[in-house]
């Protein structure tokens, strides 16, 4: 999730992932209750994950309003991991009337640690047994930039404003009783700690993790990932906080159609905003069985041509950045077709298709970001300048996107 604030006349907004304000305002996709099919209990366990020992903490109170309603629509099981601030983590289950039922307790510990990670969800899966499991990982994020962001001077600079807030996946601010510190979880280190078809799906309440790299990297955990390449909205006050679940808990225990409908949800509760600043989101679901297909086709259009996309011109490309964040991540599909042949673009085309099963955008993102080109996918373009700098050692020594360009 981002935090970034952009100015609403007086008031200024807090741009994350999460949030809540005056309903009766908004149009979203919310059924009426005389719409309302009756409830099929399912064997699904979903368990969102909050790692929220940071500044998302001012969000969780209205997140898990928004579980408990849309529980009460939901056939299957809700689970929470909850690591607040100034509180030690505690797993428990949210019921079909909204009640928490307490599962576990904590003591203090790192919630943005892959192990721990999958410690909970090992620990979920046993309490809470069904046939199928999905994982919602709600935090800090921005993609798989790593935490030892940036050397440059000028992303240097703005470190302390935006980046501590914006950046990599997850955040805990206190690791155990009576200490602090900043520690964030890498890509890598999730995808080595999660085994294989661990989940269902994947879905990240959490910035900019519609990267084609990261889900990449994390191809073989889940068959669908939902996540957005841009930034997520954290301002409960305004309703416009992450996911609202009350309106999309329930399709998050179907199947690939059902998904599509939580992304349709999504989005529609987002670009239905009365404030215009608000219309900001986009949103995919992505087939992780056809990554491999997307990796194939893109390599073999970009194998051998690092040095061309090292001195690429990157000036008309769609990018997911917003004030001061370094344009590091752009439109997949802008990017493919400014480096390939007529042929090539055809074939990338039609993977990309396959890959990317429902994909929605706002026309703007915080009326300062035109949303023109929009694939669903964001991908890293490696230029000559970032050489030197973390980011670019991680992705070359890190993760397996890298390798699109024949390089060892």
């Amino acid at each position: 999730m981002s935090a970034l604030h952009v100015p609403i006349g007086k008031k200024s907004i807090l741009f994350f992932c999460c949030t809540l304000f005056c309903s009766l305002f908004l149009f979203t996709a919310c059924s009426t209750d005389e719409d309302e099919e009756p409830v099929i209990p399912v064997s699904y366990t979903v368990l969102i994950y909050m790692a929220a020992d940071n500044s998302m903490d001012s969000e969780v109170d209205y997140t898990l309003q928004e579980l408990k309603e849309g529980m009460k629509r939901s056939g299957g099981n809700t689970v929470v991991y909850l690591d607040r601030a100034e509180e030690a983590p505690r797993l428990f289950q949210i019921t079909a009337d909204g009640e928490e039922v307490a599962l576990k307790d904590y003591a203090e510990e790192n919630s943005a640690s892959a192990e721990t990670l999958a410690r909970v969800i090992t620990e979920t899966k046993e309490l809470v047994p069904s046939e199928t499991f999905g994982l919602v990982y709600w935090s800090h994020s921005m993609g798989w930039v790593p935490s030892g962001y940036s050397k440059d001077t000028r992303a240097s600079a703005a470190v302390q404003a935006s980046f501590p807030r914006t950046r990599y996946l997850g955040m805990d601010l206190n690791q155990a009783s009576g200490t602090s510190g900043l520690t964030l979880m890498e890509i890598d280190e999730m995808a080595a700690a999660l085994p294989d078809d661990v989940a269902e799906f994947m879905l990240f309440d959490a910035c900019m993790m519609g990267s084609v790299e990261a889900l990449y990297q994390l191809r073989n955990k889940c068959h669908y990932f939902i996540a957005s390449p841009a930034e997520v909205l954290m301002e409960a006050d305004y309703d416009a906080s992450g996911m609202p679940y009350s309106e999309l808990l329930p399709q998050l225990f179907g199947g690939k159609d059902e998904l599509a409908e939580a992304c349709q949800k999504y989005y529609n509760h987002y670009n239905g905003m009365s404030a215009k600043i608000l219309r900001s989101a986009t949103i995919a679901l992505i087939d992780a069985e056809q990554l491999d297909g997307l990796y194939s086709t893109v390599s073999s259009i970009l194998n051998n041509q690092l040095s061309v996309m090292q001195s690429l011109d990157t000036d008309g490309l769609q990018v997911y950045h917003r004030g001061s964040l370094p344009s590091v991540f752009f439109d997949l599909d802008d990017v493919m077709k400014q480096v390939s042949t007529t042929a090539q673009y055809q074939a990338f085309e039609t993977q990309l298709e396959q890959t990317v099963l429902y994909k929605a955008a706002t026309e703007m993102f915080a009326s300062d970001l035109t949303l023109a080109s929009y694939s669903g996918l964001s991908v890293y373009v490696p230029l000559s300048k970032w050489s030197e700098n973390t980011e670019y050692l991680y992705y070359f020594n890190s993760l397996d996107w890298s390798k699109v360009y024949g390089i060892d």
